[in-house]
């Protein structure tokens, strides 16, 4: 990768020189450097590369993405930066560092459409990147991945809610996911399942502390089904059975169980009838995702209830089993499961509006 930062001398007479941030790729050791203070000024000179995008000379009155090879460079260097990175802490402060990017650009044109433009092209290099580079990750640095992964799914949620949950915004993002070659595809059985599998595990966890953060909190609710749209469509259409069974494990049975224990519903007094085999608290796992999302559209100050959320979950979980391209085998196990959880006695009309 190319120098970020020009050395101009040791000169005291000009500290103003030293402090300028370079609009350039950083080294990859000063990246993952032990020293904070370089670590900090080549994250600074990396955030003014990402926002000036594809255009160098500043002709543009709008952002300009950098191309796909450029990204792919781009990302190929910043993936080996953090493979060199060794010790634990700094591992941890270049996984956050890295996610926070995608919060932190800053196009010249300072509008939001074209903010946003640059932070979904650099979270599309990254996940393509992951795909890329799975296979050739070692068993020694698999839990650094898992852990940068973890992040990026926490700072999307975030850049989500900064959008304020728009409709595009989020499309945008399942689509970078469930996309052709995507990290969550059905299509391309050249894309390892554990990368969907391990999605799965942390994807509730991540939104649930997201909607936990007061900056987050204070926009509209996030709408539940759109988020795990790309899980309920995968939940239908993989064609490999572990995968759905570790969706149905680690998001659609731990959410609906949520949901059930905050809904006052008396279709559920069945449920709450029967010998529990979770923990014993009595509040819900993802009491935040409960609290704090609605049904229907983006830009909702209205968050719903448990009730209401549940048979909205159902209802689109059987809607993607009906659909034509869904696999006969989940389609029978994700209508049982509909069966099961009552989802012909949820009453979702009062979010419907």
């Amino acid at each position: 990768m190319p120098t970020a930062i020009s050395r101009k001398g040791k000169s005291r007479a000009a500290p103003a020189e030293d402090a300028k941030i370079e609009v350039a790729m950083p080294l990859g050791k000063q990246l993952a450097h032990t020293d904070k203070k370089i670590r900090d000024r080549a994250i600074a000179s990396l955030v003014a590369f990402l926002s000036q995008g594809g255009d160098t000379e500043g002709e543009s009155s709008s952002y300009v993405r950098l191309d796909d090879a450029e990204m792919s460079k781009l990302w190929k260097g910043l993936f080996y930066c953090f493979w060199m990175s060794d010790k634990p802490l700094v591992q941890q402060r270049l996984a956050s560092d890295l996610a926070e990017l995608l919060l932190q650009i800053r196009p010249r044109s300072t509008g939001p459409e074209d903010q946003f433009e640059a932070s979904i092209a650099f979270l599309a290099g990254f996940w393509d990147a992951i795909v890329r580079e799975w296979a050739g990750i070692d068993k020694l640095r698999m839990d650094k991945y898992y852990l940068l992964m973890r992040k990026y799914v926490n700072a999307t949620f975030r850049l989500l809610a900064r959008e304020k949950w728009n409709a595009d915004a989020i499309a945008a993002v399942n689509g970078i996911l469930s996309k052709n070659g995507g990290p969550m595809t059905w299509e391309d059985r050249r894309v390892p399942t554990s990368i969907a599998n391990h999605i799965a595990d942390i994807y509730l966890d991540e939104l649930n502390k997201a909607l936990a953060l007061p900056e987050v909190d204070s926009q509209p609710a996030c709408p539940l089904t759109a988020v795990l749209l790309p899980h309920i469509t995968l939940l239908t259409r993989t064609p490999t059975s572990t995968v759905h069974t570790r969706l149905m494990s680690s998001i659609f049975t731990p959410l609906l169980d949520s949901l059930a224990i905050a809904s006052p519903s008396p279709a559920l007094e069945r449920d709450a009838e029967r010998p529990s085999k979770k923990s014993k608290k009595e509040e819900p796992m993802y009491a935040h995702i409960v609290m704090h999302s609605c049904v229907g559209e983006e830009g909702r100050t209205h968050r719903s209830s448990a009730t209401a959320l549940r048979g909205a979950l159902l209802k689109k979980m059987f809607e993607a089993a009906a659909n034509e391209k869904s696999g006969e085998s989940n389609r029978r196990k994700v209508y049982q499961v509909w069966r099961e959880q009552g989802g012909d006695d949820e009453d979702d009309d009062e979010d419907e509006e």
